[in-house]
């Protein structure tokens, strides 16, 4: 409080400075070097292994870190030029992130591979912060076989260097390459695309044009969007990834022979001449044993494609084989891509009907069933992700045209309390799914929608009571028609429901009851009901079908049978 102590108004702030480190550091000197608690939702950071979701979150490879008699001074060059005995002797140079954990531990989901250094989040030994996607990135192998001397620190690699990827300001080769008078060229032992004189061909998982592909499509345009003009993270194709390196390389890899995709005017599902509709519904949990936690149930997911690829399982193949023309999914994590999917399913003539995911419904942080079933803000935001993730091609104008069907919800009429708001949930996901339509521009090949009822009876319904899955049709198309706006639904839609249920529904529901009793309990009533007359004639289908009671074959057979009467 004495002026006198200080010599200069500037000691004041100093010794301020000081005093309150000195205040700090009680605080904080028993975290340093501790291993802190994992948090509920860290499945990347406890072991080697990672939850299926939180790989689908991030979007990324899961890299793992580089043994230490394999590292290269690459990541110690820029850690050298720091001494003396301050807090600068301990930086890090190309491992520092940028971020702090004086406050909070390290984010490693967003992040990476990161520790906790004199309060400043670093990478792990064996990484470097890799600024172009925001994430440690293990570092690579044999970097002096891979350096070609470019530099990438103002400027991006330059073409003429070949397939490179910028490394802590260098530009280093991909896999399979190695540098060779300053151009990226092919290892001794890797094989080239076979037969790359003829006008196009596609590659096999183990050819370099498929590492190649891979490696642009799920890292380099998330590092580096500028690098890959024209192409969409997500969206675009493996062959219009492979299209795009051809230009740059094309003794890797040759021309994509490339698919010719369908466009309609309407949906398909709606077409009477349309083949009936014959499939599987697809939830091939991966789990080892009974209890195991599935943390994603998205099976249309690029990293799940080791179960329905040809590269994998091949599922797809062995629906198409089966004699199957359509896959009904269910969880949909708007976060990844579904393209790949698409596409295979496209190739095989498997036609898909997705789903919107009970995520948004009725477990995010902010679903609907906590929101008094107002489900547009959720609805939207999932959805329009979708669209720019593999739901639509062509920069986004026309819907992929394998998609054939959305499902708003799976029995809604089981999950909506009171379900007097069944309305409400409902009338909301479908403005929800056209505005995002509207909002990013597809237009082309419309799909149908669809509400997957359950085949429950409900004596309180106002039509059909006795009619399992059609009282809750009826009292739905009833609820638009009125207009959702009234009491009790009290939602105001920004699109015309009623128009577009005219133009885009189609009617499905869930059962285990056998072929005659579907029959008889519902699709004999349906013919009679508001969806069969001369105005308007509205699809069903059967989403889910198994009775477990009885002889299956025999009883697909006359479901099949019915389904084509």
């Amino acid at each position: 409080n004495n002026s006198a102590d200080f010599g200069h108004p500037m000691d004041v702030i100093v010794h301020a400075m000081r005093a309150a480190l000195l205040l700090l550091l009680p605080q904080l000197v028993l975290g340093i070097g501790e291993e802190q608690p994992l948090g509920a939702d860290d499945e990347c950071i406890a072991s080697d292994t990672c939850a299926l979701n939180a790989l689908q979150r991030t979007g990324k490879r899961k890299t793992m870190p580089v043994p230490a008699e394999q590292s290269h001074s690459l990541l110690q060059d820029a850690s050298r030029s720091a001494g003396g005995g301050s807090i600068l002797s301990s930086w890090q140079g190309v491992r520092e992130t940028g971020s702090s954990c004086m406050w909070t531990n390290c984010d490693e989901v967003s992040l990476g591979p990161t520790t906790c250094h004199h309060w400043r989040c670093i990478c792990k030994e064996g990484y470097y912060y890799n600024k172009e996607a925001s994430k440690c990135t293990a570092q690579p192998k044999d970097v002096g076989d891979l350096d070609t001397g470019g530099q990438c620190r103002w400027t991006n690699c330059h073409p003429s260097r070949g397939l490179t990827r910028c490394v802590s300001y260098k530009c280093l080769c991909l896999a399979g390459y190695r540098a060779a008078e300053g151009k990226c060229v092919l290892k001794e032992g890797m094989r080239q695309t076979p037969e790359t004189s003829i006008a196009c061909g596609s590659p096999s998982i183990n050819d370099l044009c498929w590492k190649a592909v891979d490696w642009a499509m799920y890292d380099g345009i998330y590092a580096d969007p500028k690098e890959y003009p024209g192409l969409h993270p997500g969206m675009s194709s493996f062959d219009e990834f492979q299209s795009f390196i051809n230009k740059i390389d094309p003794v890797t890899c040759p021309k994509p022979c490339g698919m010719v995709y369908e466009t309609f005017a309407s949906p398909r599902l709606l077409d009477p001449s349309y083949h009936a509709v014959k499939g599987v519904s697809y939830g091939p949990a991966p789990v080892k044993k009974p209890g195991s936690p599935l943390m994603n149930d998205d099976f249309m997911a690029d990293i799940t494609g080791a179960m329905w690829a040809d590269w994998g399982r091949g599922d797809l193949q062995l629906i198409k084989d089966m004699g199957g023309n359509t896959i009904r999914m269910y969880g949909n994590d708007a976060n990844t891509s579904h393209r790949a999917f698409l596409d295979l399913a496209y190739k095989k003539g498997i036609d898909v009907i997705a789903g919107m995911s009970d995520f948004g419904f009725t477990q995010g942080p902010d679903n609907c069933l906590i929101n008094d079933w107002y489900c547009y803000d959720e609805a939207y935001f999932f959805y329009h992700k979708n669209l720019l993730m593999g739901f639509a091609i062509d920069d986004f104008k026309r819907y992929h045209p394998a998609l054939k069907a959305l499902i708003l919800a799976n029995e809604p009429d089981l999950k909506v309390h009171p379900r007097s708001l069944t309305c409400r949930a409902m009338a909301s996901v479908f403005d929800a799914i056209l505005q995002a339509e509207k909002d990013v521009g597809v237009t082309g090949n419309p799909i149908a929608l669809t509400i997957t009822w359950s085949f429950a009876m409900f004596p309180d319904s106002q039509v059909h009571p006795n009619a399992p899955a059609l009282g809750q049709m009826e009292e739905f198309w009833k609820c638009l028609q009125d207009g959702p706006e009234k009491p009790p639904i009290n939602y105001k839609p920004k699109n015309d429901l009623v128009q577009a249920f005219r133009t885009r529904f189609v009617h499905s529901f869930n059962t285990a009851n056998k072929a005659n009793e579907v029959a008889h309990m519902m699709l004999e009533k349906y013919i009679h009901s508001s969806f069969w007359t001369h105005e308007m004639k509205v699809p069903v289908f059967i989403g889910e079908y198994h009775s477990v009671h009885g002889d299956m074959m025999n009883d697909l057979t006359r479901a099949i049978k019915l389904a084509k009467s």
